[in-house]
């Protein structure tokens, strides 16, 4: 079997971590499980991340960046501006079904570090606000009246999707996120020329 490179390990590592982390808490989880999960020794996870805070912002990041190209990805699937806002909130109802699902990992990671200067929290909210802005240009190509405000409620909807169906499961009030978004959305942006 050919040696694994560096970032192979790195990538190896950061995700047996992330498996762990969001499966059971970031406090949790000791680096001791992430070596013995990785199957690769203490120097070679030490060497990609010194401490358990680096492979715990490290974990942040990667999930804040591959959770927003998934939603980047289900919004360019769609031409017309409003729908590319419901398709967003499409692809959160559907994360929410999956096997495993525990939440947001950026309000998971909040709530464990809650200290605002703690490097994972800053990670955490810092994606929150990437997201919010997104969601308010979003708005803005849909012609919103207000692109503040609409992207402030669906960060709320979105949030709340999240929280509440990691507490009540998909098929309770969280399988009402696509409709709820929906009206939002159409309630503020006006319908594209020549549509009812």
């Amino acid at each position: 079997m050919a040696r694994r490179t560096a970032q192979e390990n790195r990538r190896h590592v950061l995700d047996v971590a992330g498996d762990l982390y969001y499966q059971r808490g970031i406090r949790a989880v000791g680096m001791d499980l992430v070596v013995k999960e990785s199957g690769v020794g203490n120097a070679t996870v030490y060497r990609q991340f010194p401490t358990k805070d680096a492979l715990a912002t490290a974990y942040v990041e990667d999930r804040a960046e591959r959770w927003l190209a998934g939603l980047r990805e289900a919004a360019d699937q769609v031409a017309e501006p409003r729908e590319k806002l419901v398709a967003v909130f499409a692809a959160v109802t559907g994360h929410t079904g999956r096997d495993g699902f525990r939440g947001c990992p950026m309000l998971n990671t909040n709530t464990e570090f809650p200290d605002p200067e703690h490097p994972a929290n800053q990670v955490a909210k810092a994606h929150k606000l990437q997201l919010r802005d997104w969601l308010r240009d979003l708005a803005a190509d849909a012609r919103a009246a207000d692109p503040e405000q609409l992207a402030d409620e669906l960060l709320l909807v979105l949030n709340g999707a999240y929280a509440t169906a990691t507490v009540l499961g998909p098929d309770g009030p969280a399988r009402r996120t696509t409709d709820l978004a929906r009206r939002l959305v159409h309630s503020a942006c006006p319908a594209p020329d020549g549509a009812a």
